[in-house]
């Protein structure tokens, strides 16, 4: 569907200039309507036909201009699409960064031993828990 409306600018109004020229032109009814009184159509019948034939350039201008229309709405929504998904991606990519930055806050607001006050084990950096016997690396502060 995508390539159908990919040119529905350029196509349409090329339609549209063709088929003006067409109309005031008077072109394609003179080509065509010799058909039609050469036929044995008489009466409404030919009525009928004669004005489709007149009016033809006038009704691939209304459908020109409605394929433009067409056009135009798909490509608005297939950037509304794309636009909600890269919002969509942005805002899960914010939300794991938040969550990085809410743990990175959390350890800030306390004061950490080095060494394991337990086992004596070196600390590792943003660790608040010994990776060799478990033992919290926060130090508490004593209230007098």
């Amino acid at each position: 569907m995508k390539n159908f409306f990919r040119f529905s600018l350029p196509i349409g109004i090329a339609g549209i200039i063709i088929n003006i020229i067409l109309f005031a032109t008077n072109s394609y009814y003179e080509l065509v309507v010799p058909l039609i009184e050469n036929s044995s159509l008489e009466g409404g019948a030919f009525k009928f036909f004669d004005d489709l034939i007149f009016y033809t350039p006038v009704i691939f201008i209304i459908l020109f201009a409605a394929y433009m229309i067409a056009g135009f709405v798909y490509k608005k929504k297939s950037y509304a699409k794309t636009e909600d998904k890269v919002t969509e991606k942005l805002i899960q990519e914010n939300e794991a960064v938040q969550k990085d930055l809410d743990v990175k806050a959390e350890y800030l607001k306390h004061k950490y031993y080095t060494n394991c006050p337990n086992c004596g084990a070196p600390g590792a950096e943003n660790e608040s828990v010994c990776r060799f016997c478990g033992e919290s690396l926060i130090v508490k502060e004593n209230k007098i």
